[in-house]
């Protein structure tokens, strides 16, 4: 099958991304959790329609549209996916029912979510699909027995009420279906929705006639256990464990073995509070979702959730980094995707945090940087470490990454000058990243100052290129050397026919620009194949390389590198 043309047949004219994501259903997002600040692309409104001006520009009041019952939120995705973040985002994936300004839309919804300094999620990042309209019976049978976290808190707050003044425990157990991406992955939605049912059915079957049972946040069971001795927990636990993984599920889309983790809290041991209860519970899960299969994990006092830590004076740490030279780089490599040869590794900032060997988020640090007018410092630093480790390394090429602030400041650029200037031949190995947002504002002045870069022998790439925001008439005025793929379309290979669309779309325009394209976020195989034979130039992610702390190499070392 060829693939996809951005050319027009009758008029040789080009089919702008942003029409053709817009046909497709799909807007990208970025959201700051801890200040609830969401983005969108720019085709948002044709995509999302009239919808509150709250949820436009906050993720919670966005949460706010999904219909009870469909599926979870993307809160809620995110903070029950149990995956860690070790430099490059976790991936969550969730689908659910939304009211989009009186259109009721199935949308499914993924992306990749940073951790914070505090070691919860601080950043999100991914894109929105409407997928059709939702049938009048469809959000009948789906919530069915299903309940949100507020009205679970308020049926636990009744069974306090009720057990305690009679001095009976009650127990918290949050059991969550493990894997369940995985199983959408494999199954499809629909036959995830069959295997949800089974499970709840299963227990069902094992509860006592005082216990009761509530669905919550579409794969997640709450079963509040009255009078359960603390000795009992465990065992309990393991009793609905034991129900659910007795037999495969059969589903129309195959057999599916489900197995439960479960989490546990007790009142009156741990608090009398209905939230607290709860969140402590979650937390158990999460830690069961760490451990061995099959797992329970009962809460005790320290688990329970903490207060966010105090962020004030953040920006003076960050400024006490840099003076204390604890600014450092970490390395990921990008590959050629026929060879799989590094061709060359993109530089990310690291920041030292203390004394500890910790490093801030960068996930919440850029952001602050760019608020507070701070970046720019970090950019310097940057390009003087990039450029001391290709002088020091002549088989070396980095990729950096430029704020759009820094763009606009002439002393950024008098740097760069400088130091390109000062080595021959080291503005060959390097190549500077700059966001496509950054071309959306003065076109014409970025393209001068883009080309002043270029005249310098460096190379120019558009990361997180697909959003929708260039316009094809600017990017072809750009001087530009390569299009880093966004990662929030190239993740979704596997399972969207319109993203393996959209991406060799993309592909095609690049090649018909003459330029390289970089996709990002690759992590398995079969995403690596299909880019591959698509035509991508570099392939950049986990299943090639993940970034790892630059450490100089030893005079001897380099020695034998140069002869």
């Amino acid at each position: 099958m060829p693939a996809p043309s951005i050319l027009s047949t009758r008029e040789e004219t080009f089919v702008d991304p942003r029409s053709l994501l817009s046909s497709i259903g799909e807007v990208v997002y970025s959201w700051d959790i801890a200040s609830d600040s969401l983005n969108w692309g720019p085709n948002a409104a044709e995509v999302l329609g009239l919808i509150p001006a709250a949820a436009m520009s906050r993720g919670l009041a966005f949460a706010g549209l999904v219909e009870p019952g469909s599926g979870r939120s993307r809160y809620d995705a995110i903070f029950s996916t149990g995956g860690q973040d070790h430099g490059e985002g976790a991936i969550y994936r969730t689908r659910y029912a939304a009211d989009l300004g009186g259109r009721k839309m199935w949308i499914e919804d993924a992306g990749r979510w940073f951790v914070g300094i505090d070691g919860q999620p601080a950043m999100a990042r991914g894109v929105l699909r409407i997928e059709r309209s939702v049938r009048p019976d469809e959000l009948t049978a789906q919530s069915r027995d299903v309940c949100d976290r507020g009205a679970l808190v308020e049926r636990l707050e009744i069974s306090l009420q009720e057990h305690l003044a009679a001095e009976r425990p009650v127990v918290v157990l949050i059991a969550a279906i493990d894997e369940l991406a995985r199983l959408n992955d494999d199954f499809g939605h629909e036959a995830t929705d069959e295997i949800i049912g089974v499970v709840q059915e299963r227990l069902r079957s094992v509860m006592r006639r005082r216990d009761h049972l509530m669905r919550y946040s579409s794969n997640r069971f709450a079963i509040l256990l009255a009078g359960c001795p603390q000795n009992q927990i465990e065992p309990a636990a393991r009793r609905f464990i034991k129900a659910v993984a007795q037999s495969a599920i059969e589903t129309g889309r195959g057999i599916a073995l489900v197995r439960l983790r479960v989490g546990a809290a007790v009142a009156p041991d741990l608090s009398r509070h209905a939230g607290t209860l709860v969140s402590a519970a979650e937390n158990a899960l999460a830690g069961a979702k760490a451990g061995a299969i099959d797992t329970v994990v009962v809460a005790r006092q320290r688990e329970s959730r903490e207060p966010a830590p105090d962020h004030s004076g953040f920006d003076v740490q960050a400024i006490a980094a840099l003076n204390e030279r604890r600014v450092r780089l970490a390395l990921q490599s990008v590959v050629k995707a026929r060879t799989r040869e590094v061709a060359f590794h993109e530089a990310l900032l690291r920041v030292g945090h203390g004394s500890e060997g910790l490093f801030f988020s960068a996930a919440e640090l850029i952001p602050l940087l760019e608020r507070r007018g701070l970046v720019r410092l970090f950019d310097h630093r940057v390009l003087e470490l990039a450029v001391d480790m290709l002088a020091a390394d002549p088989n070396m090429t980095l990729s950096i990454n430029v704020s759009p602030r820094s763009l606009g400041d002439p002393e950024w650029l008098d740097a760069f000058l400088a130091c390109t200037r000062s080595s021959r031949g080291l503005a060959g190995r390097l190549i500077v990243e700059i966001t496509e947002t950054a071309t959306i504002e003065d076109p014409r002045r970025l393209a001068r100052l883009l080309g002043k870069i270029k005249d310098q022998g460096a190379r120019i790439a558009i990361d997180d290129f697909g959003a929708g925001h260039t316009s094809l008439r600017h990017l072809r005025a750009f001087p530009i050397d390569i299009l880093k793929l966004d990662g929030a379309f190239t993740q979704n290979l596997r399972r969207s026919t319109d993203d393996r669309f959209y991406v060799r779309t993309l592909i095609d325009l690049a090649r018909h620009l003459m330029v390289d394209t970089v996709a990002e976020w690759v992590d398995d195989e079969l995403q690596a194949t299909m880019l591959t034979d698509w035509g991508v130039t570099y392939l950049q992610g986990h299943l090639v390389g993940k970034a790892e702390l630059w450490q100089p190499a030893a005079p001897s070392e380099l020695h034998r590198a140069v002869g």
